[in-house]
């Protein structure tokens, strides 16, 4: 009999947060059967989309090829995301587990838009605007038989990607595909509690009522695996993707960079041409170059972050290298230099004040927020449950990259080339 396997990923769930969800109902009975981790150290930077990636092939950025949230297209008021399977550059567990003959599903996992290898899929992602209809994007990106079956039942609580509205929608259609399709393997993205930390702060009333959105979720999947007649055999794992910290401020490069003729735009602040533009990943942000191979420019460039490091009020911790970010952080783009915050959030503005106040406008902006090294700040959370894991045990911390693999190791399936380990000592093996 194949060993089954559900991940839920609940976006920013640190490990601190384990003793508050033993007080509530669905999380305390889960817990109280599970095996976890002190903690497990993200990936740089420590974003959603580039962690998720990490958390379902075990690699890093550098070997995945996802290093950001968002691309950089001048041409869109708002810049797309990395939603498509095809951009990821290595094997997913959904990937492995297809190729083994386990049937997959995947509901709003990052980075999974239009992937051949899951049966049953709902992507992550949005229109262009709240006011544009959300079918089309679905249509390009989700399986045919969902968008046929479940998609228009559910449909009405998306309200864009606000929050709490798509994991509504997300865990709809979750029950829907596990008591209509029993996966045997299934991963799903919730976002409500980031969504709330970023507005809110760290820990408080809003946060706890998050976790509580979470518990009830929680409660409606494992009943929808008893309705399905698959609970007993299924293997549980919660878990987090990254930290937060608090935002002193926030800091626009991009209009240093129009002041020194960097950037190009016009007095709302479209880009008509750049030479340097930084990309926003919140305490980080990437510094693109047009011309990666004018080392003159280059040279520029580089002097002029000196001096942006050097006046304390920019509150910029360091400059690092794509050669340092490769070598020490193991993550590649198309950017020359990253420069790392210190209580300082990155904007993407061109105009206006270089300085501000944090706001809720953008989760890079907000109250708190991510994508600093992954040393820093709460670390994420990893649990797991079930019939081949081992209960009571707490070890010490690990890695994201560690995560895949023991998905594998759940499984009981062959994942090669990774750069994590998998959790062995958790998982029961031969009748012990």
């Amino acid at each position: 009999m194949k060993n089954r396997l559900l991940v839920l990923s609940i976006d920013a769930l640190f490990y601190d947060d384990m003793e508050y969800m033993k007080t509530l109902p669905n999380f305390k009975a889960y817990l109280e059967r599970a095996s976890y981790t002190r903690g497990m150290k993200t990936i740089y930077p420590s974003l959603t989309y580039p962690a998720h990636v990490s958390i379902a092939t075990g690699q890093y950025p550098s070997e995945h090829g996802i290093y950001q949230n968002e691309k950089l297209d001048l041409s869109k008021k708002k810049f797309d995301w990395y939603w498509y399977h095809d951009e990821i550059q290595v094997d997913t567990i959904l990937d492995v587990a297809k190729k083994n003959g386990y049937t997959t599903s995947s509901v709003l996992w990052p980075v999974m838009g239009g992937c051949p290898n899951v049966d049953y899929l709902i992507a992550e992602i949005w229109a262009e605007t709240a006011e544009s209809d959300p079918r089309p994007v679905f249509e390009k990106s989700s399986s045919k038989i969902l968008m046929d079956t479940i998609f228009d039942k559910y449909k009405h609580h998306l309200n864009w990607m606000r929050q709490p509205n798509l994991d509504e929608f997300g865990v709809c259609c979750a029950e829907e595909i596990i008591e209509t399709y029993k996966p045997e393997v299934m991963t799903i993205h919730l976002a409500h509690l980031d969504h709330t930390r970023h507005a809110n702060g760290l820990q408080n009333e809003a946060v706890k009522s998050a976790l509580r959105d979470n518990d009830a979720w929680f409660g409606r999947l494992v009943t929808a695996l008893k309705k399905a007649g698959v609970y007993e055999q299924t293997n549980i794992v919660i878990l987090g993707d990254h930290g937060h910290m608090e935002v002193d401020q926030v800091v626009c490069p991009n209009v240093i960079f129009a002041e020194k003729g960097l950037i190009d735009c016009d007095e709302n602040g479209k880009v008509r041409d750049y030479d340097a533009y930084c990309l926003s990943a919140a305490f980080s942000t990437q510094v693109i170059l047009k011309n990666p191979d004018d080392q003159e420019m280059r040279g520029k460039v580089l002097s002029l972050l000196e001096e942006m490091k050097e006046d304390k009020s920019l509150g910029i911790e360091q400059i690092i290298t794509k050669e340092d970010a490769l070598s020490q952080h193991h993550v590649k783009g198309n950017f020359e230099f990253i420069l790392e915050g210190d209580g300082t959030s990155f904007h993407n503005d061109c105009v206006g004040e270089v300085i501000r106040t944090h706001d809720n406008t953008d989760y890079k902006l907000s109250l708190t927020t991510h994508g600093h090294l992954p040393h820093k700040g709460p670390q994420p959370a990893f649990i797991a449950a079930g019939p081949v894991i081992h209960p009571g045990m707490e070890l010490k911390a690990g890695s994201v990259l560690d995560e895949a693999p023991t998905f594998a190791e759940i499984l009981g399936i062959e994942f090669e080339s990774l750069e994590g380990k998998a959790l062995k000592e958790i998982i029961i093996r031969g009748g012990e």
